[in-house]
């Protein structure tokens, strides 16, 4: 995999190269030093080594296979057999070039020539014996029916808890890291749920209070969620009579019913969504990134970008695989008849701490530390030149990086500059700063990426008005006319820039609900939390804080000029 297929600038203040990954490798950086093993469990290592001035990442071998690329001068192999590990390690600069490998290091996960059997043997005894009331019981359990037959499950966080062990209607429904979990094809009637805390050394809580909901015949949803602005009355012009929520034109009926769609002069509709329904419309939107779930060859291969730590989920998916073992776990798609909101969550399907860069589906999700969602309307609607819009809440949680941008239809032999306009995008740790910018790349082909350029508009492309876009739903726009490009944020103009370039090629609109990523894990001066290489997110901490954000969207709307 070519891991260039797509980046988004990390930073807008630090602007980095792409590595070009090529097979002329040329050995200008050190090899890593003092390579070394921390044997953590029975069926776990540790690898570490020194960091390697003028790296940007690290390529791991482990027992002779390729494990991919970290930032951290560390790697975590989990679900090892009994016996002899090794490690390798590869340096990687800025440019793409690595660095010979680093001298083997090997460790064994037997204890003390103990076969491991028996260590998980010990362990499980100790664990099944360890209930314990110092460990607090789990609070505020809750349920609420999301829709039919289904019930979403909740309770507080518990101080000291890794996971949780679930019974429902009195069975054991097995232990998530998560706060929440999804019950589906539940029968009519009553149905409940109590909750035990365990901490990483093994000891169980009390049971929760026993919570009970009944399950409908006939689903009314009743989101607890603050809503967007109710929606008018939508009707027929002709009949009276109200349109099918199973339209499939490119504009959304509904938005003819509210008055500022008439109110930008020269403009028309062009493509629209108000999600006032109860489902997300199929005709309209893609629930996946391009590059992430597609073909490679006879096989459906993953992708992670920008090193984020979410997988998407998505419910439109051709792979039956996807559908299956994904899907159920994480639908990040609410909507409750005013607004779309894009949830993230901890992933019940995590099983490793691998960093493989792409991969079929299990091997990806399983990496990965949550659950998240995207739409897009690539290969359904695309436009060059209009005024392209949302309405939007941003969550206020660390680790979030929500975004609204335009993207290339085209792929590099089609005659792509793979353009990219990004609208508007955020870090949930700062709430009070969205960032615009522009880019494209020169000299691509059918067989070169290209080189990266990254354009700030005017005056920064850092947006401060003191205003905590968290706290309320604002409308983010770009007017994009040729040579020129104008952000806007409720309506006053934020930020511009003036280049040819922008004139190249259709896009299509993306709204994704990422997590964590290099950007997130910058120094403050480009945006970031500001933590050391030991601590980026997600640590132990912002794990126990996750609290299940959403990006909200209150409506799309794009126009074209009359």
């Amino acid at each position: 995999m070519n891991i260039n297929m797509f980046t988004r600038a990390a930073t807008k203040a630090l602007v980095l190269p792409l590595l070009l990954i090529t097979s002329s490798l040329v050995h200008a950086i050190d090899p890593p030093k003092n390579p070394r093993a921390v044997v953590q469990s029975a069926t776990q290592i540790q690898w570490e080594w020194d960091w390697v001035s003028d790296a940007a990442q690290f390529e791991i071998t482990v027992d002779g296979q390729n494990r991919g690329l970290t930032r951290d001068p560390r790697f975590v192999s989990s679900d090892l057999w009994p016996g002899e590990h090794s490690m390798s390690v590869k340096a990687v600069d800025w440019n793409g070039q690595y660095s010979g490998p680093s001298v083997t290091v090997k460790a064994s996960t037997t204890n003390n020539n103990a076969p491991v059997a028996d260590v998980q043997s010990t362990q499980s005894s100790e664990r099944s014996s360890n209930t314990s009331s110092s460990v607090a019981v789990p609070g505020n359990v809750r349920a609420r029916e999301v829709e039919q037959s289904t019930v979403q499950w909740q309770w507080d966080w518990t101080p000291g808890a890794t996971q949780y062990e679930v019974t429902i209607d009195g069975a054991n429904a097995g232990t998530t890291p998560d706060t929440q979990l999804y019950s589906q094809n539940l029968w009519p009637g009553e149905h409940s749920i109590t909750v035990r805390a365990i901490t990483d050394a093994g000891q169980y809580s009390q049971p929760s209070d026993t919570v009970k909901i009944v399950v409908s015949d006939n689903f009314n949803s009743t989101s607890t969620n603050t809503p967007a602005p109710p929606p008018p009355v939508q009707n027929d012009a002709v009949t009276n009579n109200p349109v099918p929520s199973t339209d499939s034109g490119p504009i959304d009926p509904a938005s003819y019913n509210y008055g500022e769609v008439y109110e930008k002069p020269g403009y028309e509709l062009s493509f629209s969504d108000e999600f006032n329904n109860s489902n997300l419309n199929s005709s309209r939107w893609n629930t996946q990134l391009r590059w992430d779930g597609e073909f490679n060859g006879e096989r459906q291969e993953y992708r992670v970008i920008n090193g984020e730590q979410q997988f998407y989920v998505n419910i439109f998916s051709d792979d039956q695989d996807h559908l299956d073992y994904v899907v159920p776990n994480h639908n990040p798609f609410e909507l409750n008849g005013s607004r779309l909101a894009i949830r993230a969550i901890r992933n019940p399907l995590k099983t490793n701490n691998n960093n493989n860069g792409h991969g079929p589906l299990r091997s990806m999700v399983e990496q990965q530390e949550f659950l998240s969602g995207a739409i897009s309307t690539y290969d359904k609607f695309t436009q060059k030149y209009g005024y392209f819009e949302a309405r939007i809440k941003i969550p206020d949680h660390v680790g979030t990086f929500p975004a609204f941008w335009l993207h290339h239809q085209l792929r590099k032999y089609e005659g792509t500059r793979r353009t990219e306009i990004d609208i508007m995008e955020n870090l949930g740790h700062a709430p009070w700063y969205i960032y615009n910018s522009f880019h494209y790349f020169n000299n691509v082909s059918a067989t070169r990426d290209g080189d990266p350029v990254f354009v700030k508009p005017q005056p920064e492309g850092q947006i401060h008005t003191g205003i905590d876009y968290s706290q309320g739903y604002h409308t983010y726009a770009v007017e994009w006319e040729p040579g020129h490009v104008t952000w806007f944020i409720d309506g006053q103009q934020v930020s511009e820039l003036y280049n040819d370039n922008v004139d190249h090629e259709n896009l299509y609109v993306i709204l994704n609900m990422a997590m964590g990523g290099y950007w997130t894990n910058y120094p403050e001066s480009s945006g970031g939390l500001g933590r050391n290489t030991e601590d980026y997110f997600p640590n132990q901490n912002d794990l126990n804080s996750f609290s299940n954000p959403a990006l909200e969207i209150d409506y799309v709307r794009v126009y074209k000029k009359k």
